[in-house]
């Protein structure tokens, strides 16, 4: 009766996460790595809220135990607002530094980098979108960094 399941059982979705045969270049590269700690980051504040929730369920009301689930609730809240956060300073913290990094880094990039990859990940059926934008590219050869 199990092992009838097994079959139907399958991965999330056959296309790789990124292409190899893709030649990214240097500002994509970045993009994708921030977007994918982003993406992790939340997967895990979700898990912490959702653990501190079972935590606070369980815990009867004794406070010795309600404490610690409430703190994991109230952290991982705190993780995620600095997260955001970051994503929509560190784009002008860099371009105050004159690096110009928020034409790969802006929010509207990682954001739909973000949505790109989970939909690669998980596989839902959006999953056919570009990973990167090639207007939002550096290009190879840096041409179009003001310094």
């Amino acid at each position: 009766m199990f092992f009838d399941l097994i079959p139907s059982i399958h991965a999330a979705s056959t296309e790789p996460i990124i292409d190899p045969s893709v030649a990214y270049a240097p500002g994509d590269i970045v993009t994708i790595g921030v977007s994918l700690i982003v993406l992790i980051a939340g997967l895990f504040a979700v898990l912490f809220i959702i653990w501190g929730g079972v935590m606070l369920i369980l815990s009867g009301g004794k406070d010795e135990k309600v404490k610690p689930a409430i703190n994991s609730i109230r952290y991982a809240v705190l993780w995620v607002v600095i997260i955001v956060i970051s994503i929509f300073v560190a784009p002008k913290v860099g371009d105050l530094l004159g690096l110009n990094v928020s034409q790969y880094l802006s929010a509207k990039t990682i954001f739909s980098t973000i949505k790109v990859l989970a939909n690669r990940i998980f596989g839902t059926p959006d999953s056919t979108n570009t990973l990167i934008d090639s207007s939002d590219s550096i290009g190879d050869d840096f041409t179009n960094l003001e310094l």
